[in-house]
């Protein structure tokens, strides 16, 4: 884009599909790096491939419960289900 428009109507009426494209991909870009950047702020890396299992809401939502309860998303689960383990209270 060569920023040769007047006024926002300008750009509007003579914006071809290619810079459309550009704009929506430039946008798209910077919407990450700030959802990116809010994530690392409470500890979360959105590049982190390590994990291959795609994560799904409610495996979020489950993490979250056990890391309030102080106990691992395993020990979680099992206490859902009734089931005590070696060294409960």
């Amino acid at each position: 884009m060569l920023g040769i428009w007047k006024n926002f109507e300008e750009i509007e009426e003579n914006l071809t599909l290619a810079e459309l494209e550009k704009l929506l991909e430039v946008k798209r870009e910077q919407d990450y790096s700030d959802k990116k950047f809010a994530a690392a702020l409470k500890g979360v890396n959105l590049d982190d491939n390590a994990d291959n299992e795609a994560t799904t809401f409610e495996d979020i939502k489950r993490r979250a419960e056990a890391k309030t309860k102080g106990v691992s998303p395993e020990r979680l689960e099992f206490a859902e289900i009734g089931i005590g383990l070696e060294g409960d209270d």
